[in-house]
């Protein structure tokens, strides 16, 4: 496979799948994963002033971080990427705060930039459907009620610990951010499609079917 470094944007509606979909293709192109959601839940966990910020931010109300505080870790993990290594970017860029910042950071950097950018679409009845149904563990498994899981004080059958329900999973919770959703990534989605930049995949097909079809759109540009 030819090993050129190459850098993705994985993007798209809530419970798409787009972090399941980035595992995949870190294992398949050998690269680093910026996921600034995860980044995010890290920090809300820690007993810092900043982390408590975060924690109601994202967990109490349910609402997007303010892009000052993005800014931050998006600084912060660029500062610390192997820069030899090709890069998924997940849950960055989805407001135009970071278009914009993306685009000044590759003017300054010309050897950085997107490569590819996917845009995963799914429609909202089936979002609040898998989050709704989504678990997560102690080590951060994603797990699916009713598939890998069956109770509440079921355990993580990959590694043993207690699964919980995230704070904002919650069908009042999930509809809201799917609704800032749809006004803040519109325009971003907007802005790459005019420029020939965004490919859309269907969020209905299988984890396989979906994965599948974005590699064939990285592998014949390759």
């Amino acid at each position: 496979m030819n090993k050129r470094k190459i850098n993705i944007v994985i993007m798209g509606s809530q419970g798409c799948g787009k972090g399941t979909q980035a595992k995949k293709l870190i294992e398949a192109y050998d690269l680093q994963h910026l996921e600034t959601g995860a980044i995010l839940r890290k920090m809300a966990q820690g007993d810092t002033k900043i982390g408590k910020v975060i924690d109601d931010i994202i967990n109490k109300n349910g609402e997007f971080v303010p892009w000052s505080i993005v800014r931050e870790v998006l600084d912060e993990a660029m500062d610390s990427v192997d820069k030899n290594k090709g890069i998924i970017f997940d849950g960055t860029p989805r407001r135009m705060e970071e278009v914009h910042y993306w685009d000044e950071r590759f003017e300054e950097s010309p050897h950085w930039k997107f490569d590819f950018i996917f845009f995963i679409r799914l429609p909202e009845e089936e979002s609040v459907k898998r989050l709704s149904s989504r678990r997560v563990c102690a080590n951060e498994h994603l797990l699916i009620f009713g598939k890998d899981v069956h109770a509440e004080i079921d355990k993580c059958p990959i590694c043993g610990s207690p699964i919980h329900q995230r704070e904002d999973d919650t069908p009042e919770k999930i509809k809201k951010r799917l609704a800032w959703s749809k006004e803040i990534l519109g325009p971003v989605v907007e802005y790459y499609q005019e420029r020939g930049m965004l490919t859309e995949i269907n969020g209905l097909g299988s984890i396989d079917d979906i994965f599948n079809e974005i590699k064939s759109h990285i592998d014949k540009k390759l």
